[in-house]
């Protein structure tokens, strides 16, 4: 599966005009974007992502380090997020005010967080905690 299809696969909201662009056209915008943006645009990818979206990272590794990593950089003023949902939210709590940060596909999560969620409104009382990127509930 190309870059192409595998967007198309997840999303019904993309845009016509990306779905008529080739596979190279849609990487060659990506980089120009890069390179014209520079440091104000920082791309961190979770190390499970595809190499059609590794490919533009300029940070890989595990939600919790991408997170941090996100938060010691500075001179990005745009963050585009390529990992689960909760620690992109933990990626913008920590970053400063002048710092944006994007996930591309809002449906992002994480299966052990979700059956935990689960089991906490299961259960009341139960305290949540986060614990190396993954949300633990006793």
């Amino acid at each position: 599966m190309n870059i192409l299809e595998a967007l198309e696969a997840k999303s019904k909201m993309l845009p016509d005009k990306y779905k008529n662009m080739s596979v190279q056209e849609l990487e060659d915008m990506i980089k120009g974007i890069k390179e014209k943006m520079g440091k104000k645009l920082f791309i961190p990818g979770h190390h499970y992502q595809k190499d059609e979206v590794i490919q533009f990272a300029d940070a890989t590794g595990d939600s919790l380090k991408l997170a941090q990593l996100s938060a010691e950089n500075r001179e990005a003023e745009h963050i585009v997020f390529c990992g689960v949902h909760f620690m992109a939210e933990t990626a913008d709590i920590l970053t400063t005010e002048s710092q944006k940060v994007y996930l591309p596909d809002m449906r992002a999560g994480c299966s052990m967080a979700d059956m935990q969620i689960f089991t906490r409104q299961k259960e009341p009382g139960s305290s949540c905690r986060c614990c190396l990127g993954t949300r633990f509930c006793r």
